[in-house]
């Protein structure tokens, strides 16, 4: 059987792709019965629709570049394909190690990789650039390890990372090694088994909008940024496990900063919620250039900083022992949102922006433009006004409904040519596009959207209902 013909999939997709890329199906039903069975026919520019059903000890090495690698549609907001392990790894590293460049996963949950030397992970990125989009990730060494390239631009979002970690202290729920830029964002990372929640080398990293919790885990630091770098973590929920094998939050520099870019860390409307005996939210290496935290919330028994930088700035942030003093609406089921009476409320003041040395990411703001959903999810925020990572609403839950299918951008980061793509989005829904400080920019019904004409930096698409955030790079 030969992969499906591209010209229904222009119709199917709404999406322009390369008139020579095929979509290859994978399934119990299908020709091909599981995922590995196409790693060594795909080639560069080609799908691969992966029926949401479980492949146990299926794993794969993935060598052609620009793979969108996902399940298969239609779907609903939470069907997955699961690949569990079972004693299997692909190079002996992880269910998946993908080697090509320019490559998108989209809705496959990894479970259970376990190897030897204590690494096996759900993803091993070795290829320049990926975009890693509503996956999970549990039970692995790792959740993603990916090598150093100082080329490459990680994004991960909308994702759960549940009880990673070999218990090691050596293993993490995400460990991103040298990378040129690292973006975290709308993702649930939590319950990890001695090692990190997030760790990353990479020379710039944006980690927004996520929700960072230790729960009931022994998990070690929530961040831990070992190189430094410049680093953005803006609207997070973050919380820090009585059990904690580390009562750290954030870790900057300790394991000696990068003497090549600037190492400067921005701590923007975040809420942090510690219930062990005692912490330090912030560890630094004392030659870091600068430090600038504000507006953000900090619950329990936390010593702010230990280390120091050349300049520190921490004019408006507020601290209180115990979450009913703060307004948060239930602390203990890790509901951050603030009450009516919340003292954090209307007491923000303007974060300003953050600036770094690696190219094509400059000038970012400070002020939050969107909010964390459960789970994986995220929705704009209202205003600036309050501290932390939400602004009082009236709303009764903290839960939105995710999408009813997948919404894709790719490639992202983008240069020239952003493409969309969503099963359930129509030609009569405009795709408009924003800065990130919410100005409309374009708005088009065409699926493959020229942004040339945009500086680098962050953008938001919006197109039937559905956002996502993505990069503009030169």
């Amino acid at each position: 059987m030969k992969p499906i013909n591209t010209l229904f999939l222009i119709t199917f997709l709404l999406l322009s792709r390369p008139a020579r890329a095929d979509v290859w199906r994978v399934g119990p039903s299908q020709t091909y019965k599981v995922p590995s069975a196409v790693a060594s026919l795909v080639k560069d520019g080609d799908e691969v629709w992966i029926d949401p059903v479980e492949y146990v000890g299926d794993v794969a090495v993935w060598r052609a570049n620009r793979l969108k690698l996902m399940v298969a549609p239609p779907a609903n907001d939470r069907l997955m394909a699961i690949l569990k392990a079972d004693g299997k790894a692909a190079e002996q590293k992880a269910i998946w190690v993908i080697k090509g460049n320019d490559c998108v996963v989209a809705r496959i949950d990894f479970r259970d990789c376990v190897v030897p030397d204590r690494n096996g992970a759900g993803i091993r990125v070795e290829g320049t650039n990926i975009t890693v989009s509503n996956c999970a990730f549990r039970k692995n060494q790792d959740g993603i390890l990916a090598g150093n390239n100082l080329n490459s631009t990680i994004i991960v979002e909308g994702s759960e990372f549940e009880q990673s970690g070999a218990g090691d202290g050596l293993s993490h729920a995400i460990y991103i090694n040298h990378v040129k830029a690292f973006i975290f964002r709308y993702n649930y990372s939590h319950g990890t088994l001695v090692g990190h929640e997030c760790k990353s080398r990479a020379h710039f990293n944006y980690i927004a909008y996520n929700r960072i919790t230790n729960e009931d885990g022994t998990g070690s630091r929530n961040i831990d940024l070992p190189n430094g770098g410049t680093s953005v973590i803006i609207g997070n929920l973050i919380h820090k496990g009585a059990n904690a094998e580390n009562g750290n939050v954030i870790g900057y520099g300790l394991e000696g900063l990068s003497d090549t870019v600037d190492n400067s860390l921005y701590i923007s409307h975040n809420t942090v919620v510690s219930d062990r005996g005692l912490g330090t939210l912030l560890r630094t290496d004392s030659k870091t250039k600068l430090i600038r935290a504000v507006n953000n919330i900090y619950v329990g028994n936390l010593d702010v900083l230990i280390g120091g930088a050349t300049t520190i700035d921490t004019t408006n942030n507020f601290a209180w022992k115990n979450a009913s003093n703060a307004g948060l609406v239930n602390a203990a089921s890790y509901d951050y949102r603030l009450t009516a009476s919340s003292p954090a409320r209307n007491r923000a003041v303007d974060p300003g922006t953050a600036t770094s040395t690696v190219k094509d990411y400059t000038d970012l703001p400070l002020s939050p433009v969107l909010e964390y959903a459960h789970v994986g999810d995220n929705r704009i925020r209202i205003a600036q006004r309050d501290l932390g990572a939400y602004e009082f609403s009236q709303l009764t839950s903290v839960n939105e409904p995710a999408p009813p299918a997948p919404f894709l951008l790719y490639p992202n980061p983008a240069s020239d040519l952003l493409r969309i793509v969503g099963e359930d989005i129509t030609t009569t829904d405009p795709v408009k596009i924003y800065s990130i400080s919410g100005d409309l920019l374009a708005n088009s019904f065409m699926r493959t959207i020229d942004v040339s004409r945009f500086a680098p930096g962050f953008y938001v698409a919006e197109c039937g209902g559905h956002r996502a955030m993505f990069v503009i790079v030169r």
